[in-house]
């Protein structure tokens, strides 16, 4: 049990945070941190609403991984997609390329929806 926490605190103390959150924990931390809302949907999913600040980046675009190295990798960064799956994957692709603190929305824009939170038009957003 102690090698458990002493994991933990060492992760903890690299300053280094990959998660899934559930969508009240995903909304305050994001913003309280205001760091980067990345959807990684593709053009016709973020048609029908995003996530109100997020920036969009298409999972399925030839230059999706140039524009994640683009990213700050110290700086946090909160993706979601429809499901889960496609943010999940981008999350651990993340950390391979050294990226410190990146959180994914647990179930996606369903589970946002679901939850009974907002969203705007695709064009307030920016598109990386």
């Amino acid at each position: 049990m102690t090698a458990g926490l002493f994991s933990c605190t060492t992760k903890a103390q690299s300053g280094a945070s990959f998660s899934s959150l559930p969508v009240k924990e995903f909304k305050q931390a994001q913003s309280a941190s205001k760091g980067l809302l990345l959807d990684v949907r593709t053009p016709d999913e973020c048609a029908e609403g995003i996530i109100e600040g997020a920036t969009m980046l298409d999972y399925s675009a030839p230059g999706f991984m140039d524009g994640i190295k683009k990213l700050d990798k110290d700086g946090p960064i909160y993706i979601y997609c429809a499901s889960g799956g496609r943010s999940r994957q981008t999350m651990t692709r993340m950390k391979g390329l050294g990226f410190t603190k990146v959180w994914d929305l647990d179930g996606g824009m369903s589970a946002w929806l679901e939850a009974g939170q907002s969203t705007v038009r695709a064009g307030n957003a920016s598109k990386r």
